[in-house]
């Protein structure tokens, strides 16, 4: 690592241009991994912070919750079987704050006030606590619409009236934001529509074990992540942009490798001198690898920082979620896969012939 360092000061104008690059690389890998985190929880976030563990369907739904049908006898079934099971509905419609303004899009969740599956409100109050006969809990992102608690606003279909009593952080389904609604609320929003609507969910999220004969019901319980999964949309934006943030982690690293080898080349006659005076060829490999240590962890550092500070600069409405753990994830998989994109380099050393390398021949 000494003789690393020291090598490195020693060429300090070229490695410092090599930073540069990685740095630059390095943090267009961790910015489109937060890109790809951030479409992710654009369509499932709801779901996904939902203090649930699975979640009964029809099991003709092929996993999507918006087209399944449970039926409500399911959920009194359950819960006689001392089940800790609550209902949901999921329905995408438009919202107004006034009656003339333009249409906002929303995806209603109806379920049971004070549940386990209602979110915790950074503002306001929940909707067992409120007193208004209609409330609504808010996926933030709508107070930069200019809504505010105590408002009201009004489903544009059935001109139902809603009083937003809470905002609750990061409730996004279908890339759309999320309001919180009770069942009954729910069923008056579908009988306005239909009177002739019976009461149905589309599923029930289940906590813990649930001993219910689901097969012979024509239902299924799907783990939360798997619901996930099979939202539409998910699955193709996620593995898609995930695809490319690691084939950028490769094209960097292998990036890196060719740098270390054009440097190598470079020192060709130095590396000689030292097989010549005695250095194992386990010595020279070493001060490779370390240099190649040297550089990524450094150039990882500064990408952090310059993602991390970029991200706080970012508009409210940009799609952009990167958390320690991820970041420093994919930066430890960088910086793993350059040293091995320094293998060519390592060959090379092994073939150097110090008598060869010193007279300037060529092998």
């Amino acid at each position: 690592m000494k003789y690393a360092w020291k090598e490195i000061m020693f060429g300090k104008k070229k490695y410092i241009l090599i930073e540069l690059l990685l740095i630059l690389l390095m943090f267009m890998v961790l910015f489109l991994s937060g890109l790809a985190s951030g479409l992710g929880r654009a369509v499932s976030s709801s779901i996904d912070t939902m203090d649930a563990d699975a979640f009964v369907v029809d099991d003709s739904a092929e996993q999507i919750i918006t087209v399944s049908s449970v039926e409500s006898r399911v959920l009194n079934e359950l819960l006689e079987k001392n089940a800790d099971a609550q209902p949901l509905d999921i329905q995408r419609m438009y919202i107004v704050k006034d009656r003339d303004d333009e249409k906002l899009n929303i995806t209603y969740f109806a379920i049971t006030p004070g549940s386990f599956i209602e979110p915790e409100t950074t503002e306001g109050t929940g909707l067992a606590e409120s007193d208004a006969e209609d409330p609504i809990i808010l996926d933030d992102d709508f107070m930069l619409e200019g809504i505010s608690l105590g408002d009201k606003v009004y489903d544009s279909s059935t001109d139902l009236e809603f009083t937003v009593t809470g905002f609750a952080d990061d409730r996004m389904y279908g890339h759309t934001s999320v309001g919180y609604i009770s069942t009954d609320s729910y069923t008056k929003l579908r009988k306005s529509l239909n009177p002739m609507y019976e009461p149905v969910y589309h599923a029930i999220a289940v906590r813990g074990d649930a001993e219910y004969d689901f097969k012979g019901n024509n239902l299924e319980l799907v783990p939360k992540q798997e619901i996930i999964e099979n939202i539409p949309s998910y699955s193709a934006e996620h593995i898609t942009i995930t695809m490319i943030v690691w084939l950028l982690v490769i094209i960097s690293a292998v990036i890196i490798g060719i740098f270390n080898y054009i440097l190598t080349l470079q020192k060709k006659k130095e590396l000689g001198v030292m097989k010549a005076i005695g250095m194992r060829n386990s010595e020279l490999v070493g001060m490779l690898i370390s240099e190649v240590l040297i550089v990524s962890v450094i150039a990882a550092v500064f990408s952090l920082v310059l993602t991390f500070g970029m991200a706080a600069a970012l508009p409210e409405k940009m799609p952009f979620y990167l958390e320690v753990p991820g970041a420093v994830t994919v930066t430890v998989a960088f910086v793993l896969i350059s040293v091995l994109g320094s293998l060519l380099s390592v060959i090379h050393i092994l073939r150097i012939d110090p008598n060869i390398a010193i007279g300037g021949g060529e092998e």
